[in-house]
């Protein structure tokens, strides 16, 4: 299989969770929980895959030990901490330890890109 169906293939994988994501921010209780076959009840479990996810992603990016993939990889890793944050502010809940781990995950990405050799991305 040739380099250009893998890249393809993968931006198909981008697209699915970004339709997720946008039918979750249009339409959450009518149609997203039923479009990803999601139950509020199973939320708990699932978190445990997201959290464990998460973690598995943080550790191949320190095995591998290239700053670029750090550095990018705790930049998406950023995102749910800061975004949780937002979601728990606006609604006056506890947030602190979500913008902790957000900008715990952006200052490991700016020193990781600062360490990176030159013409990094």
């Amino acid at each position: 299989m040739g380099q250009g169906t893998i890249i393809t293939l993968a931006w198909v994988g981008a697209l699915i969770p970004a339709y997720i994501a946008a039918v979750f921010a249009l339409a959450p209780a009518e149609r997203a929980l039923a479009q990803a076959t999601h139950r509020l009840d199973a939320l708990p479990r699932v978190m445990v895959n997201r959290y464990a996810t998460f973690a598995l992603f943080a550790a191949v990016a320190a095995l591998s030990g290239d700053m670029t993939i750090i550095a990018v990889t705790f930049a998406i890793l950023a995102v749910p901490g800061l975004g949780d944050t937002l979601i728990y502010a606006r609604a006056g809940h506890p947030y602190v330890k979500h913008l902790a781990a957000g900008l715990g995950a952006l200052l490991l990405s700016a020193l990781a890109f600062l360490a990176a050799p030159t013409g990094v991305l």
